[in-house]
Order: structure tokens, then sequence, then C-alpha cells
């Protein structure tokens, strides 16, 4: 559940400057030519007016030895920063004069001072410093005091001014939404105060309601990954998408559902490639050809609730896995468009037409992946998205993943990143006004054996549960008298029929262990 852009400099006369210009990743000429190819003057970032304006530190003009991350989960972050020649440019387009609050996203594994210069506005502060464990390992630092902005296009201008950064020999496979030993920025978030405080208001007023979620204890993650495999054969699901939909045995997958124990399920309406397994008008108008006649997801929700397991969807917007590129182009996915509000309108016509088509049965978007890796640096208008879920049913719950990093959004109900293998305890020290996950509800999501299967599958199942039985039973004890929701994957087969075990057997005998820990039957 992993992505981030670069900008390497050519004028790279700074100390350790030889080390990476020999990085044999891309330059930053080279990933311009994929991603920001205007120059960054040309394209001044407009800000919103009554909310927060995200810009990735790859959008902006770089000076001396700075450079990106690489590859997916690199793209839109900078390190570098050797001296205080090095510098960041941000264009902005300001609405009207005002003061503006700063917070940015980044990772230092020490403190560095921090200087932001617009005009006669100058701040000056320390970095943030990381006094926790694991995850988040990019965090969000707010500014103290405001840069005033003139009307119309101004500048900001970052750098460290006392620097003590040194080049690391990770430069090469830097990816920006982890901590890498070395300081990284990764962006830059503008709104007035006023903004900042109305924002806050509004996300509380459509808070989504999770209490039966704590009154339920756990879940089931299932992913219906395009990237998958059948139970025999090796093509990919998403090359077999339709008959892999009218193939799909509602009341079969429910009847292993209920084994479980599960009270709800978080189905992957979208995963590794954007199929969407029913009508849907507004996909259709993206890009016709990835939905189905048969209404697959209203079947599985209907058949769940006449059992009383609740229904939540993931979302994942297409950024990776099968054929995304066509996809991707027609949704607007442009990182570097000056103007990317293709994208959010599209997205947010997918999000209302299901909301309203699935009502209050559908109980939210538990885990909309990618988040913070893929979606962020394309500035969505989260408050938007969490409307068109909620349109259908105002109490709908949210998960905006933060995947190994803080909080996108406000607008975010749970506690929402992946947790791979691990049977981990939430750290409600990051939980709260102004820290790194904000106001949000605790969750966890992990898998058994892993999130699907990703070769051909032979007709038997290998792999199997990381941990022995009564670690998990244990777990989901411990979980469920802390009031902490827990959802966690079994892998499933892409061929979901009576003819062969859709789940691993030996991870659903240890859920029906957990079933008779937990529930007492």
């Amino acid at each position: 559940m992993a992505g981030l852009l670069a900008c390497f400099i050519a004028s790279a006369g700074a100390l350790g400057a030889k080390e990476v210009a020999e990085d044999p990743g891309e330059t930053a000429a080279g990933m311009k030519e994929k991603y920001y190819q205007a120059d960054p003057a040309s394209q001044p970032v407009k800000l919103r007016a009554d909310d927060l304006t995200t810009i990735v530190a790859a959008r902006a003009k770089s000076e001396g030895s700075i450079f990106a991350g690489r590859g997916m989960t690199g793209q839109h972050g900078v390190a570098g920063f050797y001296s205080a020649d090095d510098t960041l440019t941000f264009y902005v387009d300001a609405p009207s004069a005002d003061d503006y609050e700063l917070s940015i996203i980044l990772a230092s594994p020490d403190v560095q001072t921090l200087e932001f210069k617009s005009g006669d506005s100058v701040i000056t502060t320390p970095s943030l410093e990381r006094t926790w464990k694991g995850s988040p390992k990019n965090w969000r630092q707010n500014i103290p005091g405001v840069l005033h902005l003139e009307k119309g296009v101004n500048e900001i201008t970052f750098r460290l001014p006392e620097s003590t950064v040194k080049p690391s020999k990770k430069n090469k496979g830097l990816q920006t939404h982890q901590d890498q030993g070395q300081f990284m920025l990764f962006s830059i978030e503008l709104g007035t105060p006023a903004a900042r405080v109305a924002q806050l208001e509004r996300a509380s007023e459509i808070k989504g309601d999770s209490s039966w979620m704590v009154e339920g204890k756990y879940g089931l993650f299932v992913h219906f990954s395009a990237n998958m495999y059948g139970w025999e054969g090796n093509k990919k699901r998403g090359e077999w998408f339709q008959e892999s939909v009218k193939m799909f045995d509602v009341k079969h997958f429910a009847d292993q559902v209920e084994r479980t124990g599960a009270a709800w399920v978080n189905f992957t309406a979208t995963h590794q490639g954007f199929y969407w397994p029913a009508p849907s008008k507004a996909v259709d108008a993206v890009q016709p050809g990835r939905t189905t006649e048969r209404d697959l997801l209203m079947e599985i929700i209907d058949e769940l609730d006449s059992r009383g397991i609740a229904t939540l969807f993931y979302l994942h917007s297409g950024y990776n896995g099968f054929d995304p590129a066509p996809w991707r182009k027609a949704l607007g996915a442009d990182y570097g468009a000056a103007d990317v509000s293709k994208f959010n309108d599209n997205m947010v016509a997918i999000l209302r037409e299901c909301s309203l088509r699935y009502g209050e049965k559908l109980k939210g978007f538990g885990y909309i992946d990618g988040c913070l890796m893929h979606d962020y640096p394309l500035d969505p208008h989260w408050e938007s998205w969490a409307r068109a879920i909620k349109a259908g049913n105002p109490d709908a719950v949210i998960g905006f993943s933060s995947n190994q990093g803080p909080a996108v959004s406000p607008f975010s109900d749970l506690s929402t990143r992946d947790g791979a293998a691990s049977l981990d305890s939430f750290n409600s020290d990051l939980v709260g006004p102004g820290k790194q996950y904000g106001i949000v509800d605790p969750a966890w999501w992990c898998y058994m054996d892993t999130w699907y299967p990703k070769s051909p599958m032979n007709g038997k199942w290998t792999g199997g549960p990381k941990e022995p039985a009564k670690a998990y039973v244990d777990y989901f004890k411990d979980m469920a008298e802390k009031g902490v929701p827990v959802t966690i994957n079994m892998a499933m087969t892409a061929d979901v029929t009576p003819d062969h075990p859709i789940f691993n057997p030996e991870c659903m005998a240890i859920m029906e262990e957990v079933r008779k820990a937990v529930r007492g039957k």
C-alpha cells in the first residue's frame, strides 16, 4: 500500500555534490520530463481562500545540491540541503493580501534550523524532533508565526541557514515517505489562521460515527485486486475482470465471512488498477470499459446486511498496478499540471455516486489507500471527498490513509495506515489536536497471511498465518478490551466460488478460534 517525485539540480557545487551527481538515479532534469516540465515560476500555485493548499517540494525551483527521491514512493519530496546556499523557491498566487500560517511535512535525523522567507517576512525555527518509534516516518510540523503574502504571485524561499546535513550513501534509494537518515522536505501547506480554524470546525461538524466498530470489535479486510490470481491459471484478474465479477458467489463468500465472526467487511471496490465491479456512470465518464452490468457491490452489501454484518469499502485511485497509465491520464492525475481540479472533480463524482447508490447500508470508506503518497501531491480538496462519501449516509466513516506519514486531512474519521503483518498497539500519544494523526478514532489494519495472491496459485494455498493462533487470539481480545477496532486481511482467490477454499484454511481455522474467544460462540 505504498509512493512520491524528483528534482536533482545541475549546479551541484556544494559539499558532496560529486557523490550525489554520480548517483545512478534519475536527475532532476530527467524527472521533470515525466512530471514537472514547466518552470515553477510559470506555474504559480493558486492558494485557496478558505482552506489549506498543499505544495510538494518537487514543484519548487531548486538551487544548489538539492535532489529528489526515486521511484513511486520517492518522487515528490527533496533532500540535499548541504549548505545555506541550497534553496527551494515556491511560487504561489494569493487571492488577497493576508497573513498565512505554514505547516510542513519533513523528516530529519537531527534538529536543523529552518528558514522561510517571503518579501520582508522571515520565519526561523528549529525543526521538530522525532520522539516516537515507528510511524509516522515523516512528520508534520506547524511553523510558528506567519508569512505575509501580497495579492498575486509571491515567492516563498526555504533553506537551512545553519545546515549540518551531510551526503548519505542512501541517496540513490531515497523514498520520501520514510525517514532514511537525512533531511528531507516533502511539502509545505499554506492557509490563513482563520481558514485553518474554520476547516477544523467544518470537519468536526460532519465527523462520522465509528462507535459501531468499537462495539463490533473486529472486521475482515478483503482484497479483490486487479493484480491478483485465481485458484488456477496464470492471468491476473484484470485480464478477466468481467468474468471474475460474473462468477463471484456472494452467498458462499458471506458464509466464509460469517465463520470468522467479523462484524464488518472492508471490501476493495478497486485495488491495484481501477476496475469497478458494479455499474457507475461516473467511472464510465472517465474511461469506459472499467465497470460491470452486475452490481456485485450491492449484492455483497445486501447479503452481509441480512446476516448482521456491515460493509465498508476500500478505494485505490488507480495510481499503480494493472494498466494504470490510461486511467490516470483520463482521471486527470497529472502531477505536473498547473490545474489538477479535473482529478479532484472526477474522484468526487465517483464517490458521491457510490454513496448515493448504496445509501446508509454502506458504512463508509474505511480505507482510501495511497492518500499521502499518491493523492496528496495533487492537492485534493479532501473536504469535498468527505462530503461526497457522506452524501448517502451522513454517519459514514472515512479513513484517508496516511501511509507511513502523518494525517493528510482533518476530514479523516479513522486512523488508517498499513500495519502489514504487525499485531501492534495503537499509539494514542500521536492522536489529538495538533498531533501527527489529528483528531481521529483509533483503528488498526493488518493482514494475517498476505494482502492478496501475487503469483499463480496452481491449485493450492502457500504461506499462511504470520503468527501462531494464540498470538492472534490474545491480540484480538486485548484490542477489544482497549476499544480499538481491528480489521484483519486474509488473502482471497480471484475466483470466488465453492469449488475451492477461497481463503487459506489455516487462516480460517485461526479466525474461528478468535471468534470463539471474542464472541463466545
